[in-house]
């Protein structure tokens, strides 16, 4: 069946008003397959789980901080992990558009469930501008708009990835692809292109392929386009492209190759098979990793069928005519949107090739190509414009038929392929049902979180790992009261460099030295730790327990009215006799005085880790003055041979050793003087390294830990 060249302005006016009905038979199909409820713009609580509470929760934070370019960036949302909208997946599109009507928005207020029903309507209309060009016949229209409104693979990520929803891009670009290239078919092109990075960088690879691969059919295939022509357009369309990523905020130093290329990949049973289904139909076979449901790509039966079909008419055709099309393949509008589809699948199935639960090879890649590939990690969404592509293609197989029987054989597939897909729908109808009844966003009722925000503008996450969905509760918390927070979680984070304060910070809290401006959350993995930290605290810290949440305030007890929070019940270090000697291998007795920044304990010594380490003691209280016998060595490998330690007493400097390769060792016995013991006989000595270097640094070994300071044993004796 051949594409339909143009139309006429009577003919048009029919497509567009046929194009409309499909757009709101797209909005209805949406309120049956999900709950409609979910796009009341005040109904936030069916987004407070996985990605999409992520998505959520970076247009809650975008929301509220001042304006700058890049227009996407955010600063309050992860402080040295933030980056943008981009990467919170918020739809940069609407969340920027949003953002200035953000003065007579309430604070419940989310756009998108209306963003979904918005994707079915767009699927609906683009559906049927690309299925006209191929007939006129009103049931196929209906049958074939129906076929690309029960996409499974659309739906599938209307449940989790809803900015991955908006498939419509990928049928309107088939759209202008098989249009013919007249009037203002270049400005769509571009409207088309400098859109989808402003919805998904994924969406918009898939688009600029089917670009790529029109500017290929009418430039280098048909020779319809001047190479001047086609020079333009991509030079154009790259231009506006990048223009628009910068201004989303794509363009940050983020760690945009983190691993996952071949994980993620497509199953080569993927198309016919509920392989990666599992998150929807649990029973589902699985694949050859956990990760393939990124791959999820069932055409389903009927289209399968469909297929079928076109595939033995082709080859009966060519046994009755043997050369009808040979002479002719160049010229088929299809060749350049074929090549651009086998590039596509390759990718999506990636050098990791998987049949089922089984990998039958993996394709060896350089360093640079893997780093490379990383970038669109999730290759299994690449299949989805070959997808739509074979949808197209089972749609125009029947109409090879006759008016009635084209009409009797098409729906004899749509009703296979509901038959076929009715457990799924049912699946995503009942979850989508369970989570608007069940799903809410924590609430945290107390008045202290108010004092709080007059107190301090940060929240510092403690150890800052998030794992089970914990980020929700803690961002919520941060986004509601108006907190920056120093934990996020999003698509990407910023590179290690960047994060680099953060660390510290984190590591700083643990040795005793708080950030007044910033209030600590504690996650249960650091509860243990806490016991320890919380002999180094201030004496005016605060600690408590409010909704949930285990606090420590620094300076909480400075002002007068400091209700909410008891002080910490501070225990004495260890106790150390005098004139004994302190082992601090794994078998030794000095364990129980490396009080933070050790690693574990070798043989007979242990590394520092980090940029300091803190060695505590309690002795008997008096006025006797004291010192310290070390014995220790420093890391000072070939490539780093100098290294520098500061030695503080209680907060007071007593000493600053350097240490140089090939030199002999300074003197490491330190005074203890009794002026600057505390009261209670607690003593702490604080070791700060100007430069801690990995083995991995140096090119020693792999080994990645920050190693400056060897400590063996210590003695504490009279002077």
């Amino acid at each position: 069946m051949k594409v339909q060249l143009s139309f006429d302005a009577e003919q048009e006016r029919v497509v567009q008003k046929l194009a409309l009905v499909a757009a709101l038979t797209g909005a209805i199909v949406f309120t049956l397959l999900l709950d409609p409820s979910i796009v009341d713009p005040f109904r936030i609580g069916w987004l407070a789980s996985g990605d999409p509470a992520q998505s959520y929760l970076g247009w809650l934070f975008f929301r509220h901080e001042p304006w700058s370019l890049p227009l996407g960036l955010t600063h309050t949302m992860g402080m040295e992990q933030a980056g943008s909208i981009v990467y919170s997946d918020s739809i940069p599109l609407l969340a920027i558009t949003f953002k200035l009507l953000r003065a007579w928005l309430p604070e419940a207020f989310q756009y998108h469930g209306l963003w979904l029903c918005a994707c079915y309507a767009l699927q609906g209309y683009f559906a049927l501008r690309l299925l006209a060009l191929f007939t006129s016949r009103r049931s196929v229209l209906v049958l074939g708009v129906l076929l690309f409104l029960l996409s499974p693979i659309m739906l599938f990520r209307a449940q989790w990835h809803l900015a991955l929803t908006a498939h419509w891009f990928i049928v309107a670009a088939l759209y202008l692809y098989y249009a013919p290239p007249q009037g203002r078919r270049t400005l769509h092109w571009l409207a088309l292109l400098w859109l989808a990075p402003l919805v998904h960088a994924y969406l918009m690879f898939m688009v600029y392929a089917i670009w790529a691969a029109y500017l290929l059919r009418y430039g280098v295939l048909d020779r319809r386009w001047s190479i001047g022509r086609v020079a333009t357009a991509a030079v154009l369309s790259v231009a506006g492209s990048v223009s628009i990523m910068w201004l989303a905020g794509y363009f940050l130093d983020m760690d945009v190759s983190s691993g996952g290329f071949g994980y993620f990949s497509m199953n080569l049973l993927a198309p016919f098979s509920w392989i990666g289904a599992g998150p929807v139909l649990p029973n589902s076979p699985q694949g050859a990793t956990s990760g393939q449901y990124e791959g999820f790509n069932h055409l389903g039966m009927g289209i399968l069928m469909a297929l079928m079909l076109g595939i033995f008419h082709a080859i009966a055709t060519h046994f009755r005519q043997p050369g009808s099309a040979a002479g002719n393949w160049q010229k088929a509008p299809e060749l350049a949107l074929i090549l651009s589809c086998a590039v596509l699948t390759l990718l999506a199935i990636s050098n990791e090739v998987t049949l089922g639960s089984r990998v039958l090879f993996v394709l060896p890649m350089s360093a640079k190509i893997t780093s490379a590939m990383n970038v669109f990690r999730a290759s299994g969404r690449l299949f989805w414009p070959v997808y739509y592509l074979l949808m197209l293609a089972a749609v125009r197989s029947t109409l090879r038929f006759s008016r009635p029987v084209c009409i009797r054989v098409l729906l004899l597939f749509f009703v296979v392929q509901l038959f076929d897909l009715f457990p799924f729908y049912h699946a995503i109808n009942r979850a989508s049902a369970a989570t608007v009844a069940n799903s809410k966003f924590p609430v945290f009722p107390s008045a202290f979180w108010a004092q709080a925000r007059s107190r301090y503008a940060n929240i510092y996450v403690i150890p800052g790992q998030y794992k089970d969905g914990e980020n929700i509760a803690y961002e919520s918390l941060a986004g509601a009261h108006g907190f920056a927070i120093d934990t996020a979680y999003a698509a990407r984070l910023p590179a290690a460099a960047l994060q680099e304060p953060r660390q510290i910070r984190h590591e700083r809290f643990f040795e005793g030295l708080l950030d007044p401006n910033g209030l600590y959350l504690m996650q249960s993995s650091a509860l243990g730790s806490l016991k320890t930290a919380q002999r180094l605290f201030p004496p005016d810290t605060g600690m408590g327990l409010i909704d949930g949440m285990t606090i420590v305030a620094p300076g909480w007890f400075k002002n007068a009215s400091a209700p909410y929070l008891h002080r910490f019940d501070i225990n004495d270090f260890a106790d150390a006799a005098i004139g004994e000697t302190c082992v601090f291998g794994k078998d030794g007795n000095g364990i129980p005085y490396m009080l933070a920044g050790w690693g574990e304990p070798g043989d007979d010594a242990t590394w520092s880790v980090g940029p300091s380490a803190i060695l505590a003691f309690h002795v008997p209280p008096g006025d006797a003055d004291l010192k310290i016998v070390l014995n220790v060595d420093a890391y000072l490998p070939e490539a780093f041979p100098h290294l520098t330690v500061n030695v503080d007493m209680n907060g007071h400097r007593l000493a600053r050793w350097q240490f140089e390769r090939g030199k002999p060792p300074p003197d490491t016995t330190l005074p203890l003087p009794s002026a600057l013991k505390q009261t209670d006989g607690n003593i702490a000595l604080r070791f700060t390294f100007d430069q801690a270097r990995s083995p991995s640094e140096s090119g020693e070994s792999v080994d990645a830990r920050k190693l400056a300071l060897l400590l063996r044993s210590a003695s504490i004796q009279r002077k």
